[in-house]
């Protein structure tokens, strides 16, 4: 057994995140998760209340993480490019971390995980709000926020699901092709 002062958060979710892209997110347990860290099943709730809060952890720091990259990214970019760029960016490290996107993509476990579900919002909502197109509940611009958030998931659920049946390069064009129509729809101030 693991000495539990050598355990840290860190490293407890960092095995719970080599699990969910070992297993699928829908195998992991205290269990599992305790038997990978070779602790008891009780010591994980040192590190999380529950399997919900573990993965509500886990997404949160993955969103995190999309958001270091999308700022960096974005640092000195605005207008509809900053748009293309944010779908480029969110859609590439939603490929890398393909076993944790499912996280972010399924709106009903996603209303479960209260803080990934607002640090996911609040990335939109700095990203939308920076271009000037959340402003206000009358603001026509919304529908076109909600077209590109849609486009946006939608793309990355066939691809990440398999239904996509077309070589990587022509899927990385169809993508392209796709949020740009979307973004020229966009009426930005």
């Amino acid at each position: 057994m693991v000495k539990r002062r050598t355990l840290t958060r860190e490293i407890v979710l960092d095995q719970a995140n080599r699990l969910i892209a070992e297993r699928g997110l829908e195998n992991l347990t205290i269990r599992a998760l305790a038997d990978a860290l070779e602790i008891r099943p009780q010591s994980v709730y040192n590190y999380a209340d529950s399997l919900n809060d573990l993965l509500d952890q886990v997404g949160l720091r993955f969103v995190n993480k999309l958001t270091d990259r999308l700022m960096h990214r974005l640092f000195g970019v605005g207008g509809k490019e900053a748009l293309l760029v944010f779908a480029q960016e969110f859609r590439k490290g939603c490929r890398q971390e393909k076993h944790l996107a499912p996280i972010l993509m399924n709106p009903n476990d996603l209303r479960q995980l209260k803080r990934t579900h607002q640090a996911l919002w609040d990335l939109y909502k700095q990203m939308f709000e920076s271009l000037h197109v959340l402003e206000g509940a009358d603001n026509p611009n919304l529908v076109e926020s909600t077209l590109y958030r849609s486009a946006l998931f939608g793309f990355i659920m066939q691809e990440l699901g398999g239904y996509l049946k077309l070589p990587q390069k022509r899927i990385d064009e169809r993508f392209q092709q796709m949020m740009t129509l979307v973004v020229d729809q966009m009426t930005l101030p």
